[in-house]
């Protein structure tokens, strides 16, 4: 009887200790929504929904945001905590200007933000916690908790202003500015202004008119003479190539005879030259560069591309993180391999609104409004 009784004992307290184990193991998997951590907060944070929920009101936001899309502009009734807030008043951050770094749990790369923004009452980052009502799930996952940071936008028709399936907030150290590192000010160089008109941008192409003024007054496109633009025809590869090579301020050099259809005299050589050397153009694997052939949106993304990193716009590592599975273009997947971080960077940073919607068409050929728009935008557009 007593080992009956022992035994029964034994496996009452196998089960508590087992089922103790089963809310450890739960309440670990449980996890949190974000944590905040770096060399500029002075406490690390786990946060989950509740966490933030839980946060005093005037730490809490509820409000309209307007944000832009591929589909155009829209908005969203977001609730969640200011970002502010949380740094000041739970990380114990005192510094009034450092790098932030979010880090999405898929990886996608998100551009390194400010203390000074997030700071600016003007700019209102939020840690959403609902949009319209919902609890957030872009990670197609119910059970994993999530935040979506939002912005206001500094400037009408600014992108990326929506980090979404944030998990990790990276305070840096603190950026300090004293007198003697302020750089002295040097008088700017008159730059020469071409006052060009034309007088063919219809309403067809108005959504191209400020890059194509831009870009003629910079000297970098011309018009067909007559004060005409001709903003429905298409640029040549080497037209596009002169204009890339001017952009981007390389001098022109001596032909070297890479291309059985490139002769020294030719107009374009030179250029062709100085976009080889630095990268921007390649050639056609039968030896051709095809100088005369209309130049086509993949072709026409790969340089600018290439341009926006030899610019230093964005480094080479980071546009290499840049695929076509997250791009919003239906086509997607007729992007060819070499041209698809490019396409996809450039689609990220909003370059090819009002150029391409729903598809991107890659062996379309791009009449000479759409180019300027895309080079305006991945090189010049603040």
């Amino acid at each position: 009887m007593f080992n009956r009784k022992l035994k029964l004992v034994t496996l009452v307290l196998a089960m508590v200790l087992i089922l103790s184990q089963g809310v450890v193991l739960a309440e670990n998997a449980e996890g949190f929504a974000v944590e905040i951590v770096g060399e500029g907060v002075e406490t690390e944070l786990k946060l989950s929904l509740a966490d933030l929920k839980a946060m005093p009101e005037e730490a809490q936001i509820n409000e309209e945001y307007i944000y832009n899309s591929k589909g155009g502009e829209k908005s969203a009734l977001v609730k969640g905590v200011s970002l502010a807030y949380v740094l000041k008043e739970k990380a114990g951050v005192t510094a009034e200007n450092a790098e932030v770094l979010f880090e999405a749990s898929d990886g996608y790369p998100i551009d390194p933000q400010t203390l000074e923004d997030i700071f600016n009452e003007d700019l209102k980052f939020v840690l959403a916690y609902e949009i319209n009502g919902e609890v957030i799930d872009n990670d197609d996952d119910p059970d994993n908790e999530e935040i979506v940071i939002y912005r206001k936008l500094k400037e009408p028709g600014e992108f990326g202003t929506v980090y979404k399936m944030v998990v990790k907030i990276t305070v840096g150290e603190a950026i300090e500015a004293t007198e003697d590192e302020k750089p002295v000010e040097e008088e700017p160089k008159p730059e020469e202004v071409k006052d060009i008109v034309f007088t063919d941008i219809t309403a067809e192409y108005e959504f191209a008119a400020r890059a194509i003024d831009e870009l003629a007054k910079k000297g970098i496109i011309d018009g067909i003479g007559n004060n005409k633009y001709a903003p429905e025809k298409e640029f040549t590869r080497a037209q596009f190539c002169k204009i890339m090579v001017e952009a981007l301020g390389y001098d022109k050099v001596e032909y070297t005879g890479e291309f059985t259809d490139v002769k020294a005299e030719d107009w374009f050589a030179p250029y062709v030259q100085a976009a080889i050397n630095n990268g921007l153009f390649t050639g056609y694997t039968d030896g051709t560069f095809r100088p005369d052939q209309p130049i086509i949106r993949q072709e026409i993304a790969a340089v600018a591309g290439r341009a926006a990193v030899i610019a230093e716009i964005v480094p080479q590592a980071k546009m290499d993180k840049f695929v076509m599975e997250k791009s919003n273009f239906a086509d997607k997947d007729l992007i060819p391999d070499w041209a698809e971080n490019e396409v996809a960077w450039l689609e990220a940073q909003g370059v090819f609104e009002n150029v391409a919607t729903d598809n991107f068409e890659p062996e379309k050929i791009v009449n000479r409004a759409e180019a300027a728009v895309i080079v305006y935008n991945a090189l010049f557009q603040e």
